[in-house]
């Protein structure tokens, strides 16, 4: 191991458990539109599973969060929502009717 990764190595935090997960999981399913058994459906899981991922009870496998990755790429704004932003925005984007979307650009 080279000193320039051994540096890299020493200065690796992993990001935090986002304390909202289970907000985020909720706005993701509204964004794309889903029922909760359709969205355990499309990640292979049951919907009784995300529950407790929106508890906290449990959390995503490795295989469970690249799912979950992948749904929110094939959604707009599911990055963001997933990984970048606070829960809070996906009022922007649902249910926002009088701003027409405003603010989701």
């Amino acid at each position: 191991m080279t000193l320039a990764e051994r540096n890299v190595l020493a200065d690796f935090r992993p990001t935090p458990w986002p304390e909202d997960f289970g907000r985020r999981l909720e706005g993701l399913k509204e964004l794309a539109g889903l029922k909760w058994q359709e969205m355990g459906a499309l990640l292979g899981v049951t919907d009784r599973a995300i529950l407790l991922w929106r508890r906290g009870e449990r959390r995503p496998s490795a295989a469970n969060i690249l799912a979950i990755t992948e749904l929110a790429r094939s959604i707009p704004g599911g990055i963001e929502l997933l990984c970048r932003g606070d829960a809070g925005f996906v009022t922007l984007w649902v249910g926002d009717e009088d701003a027409g979307g405003a603010g989701c650009e």
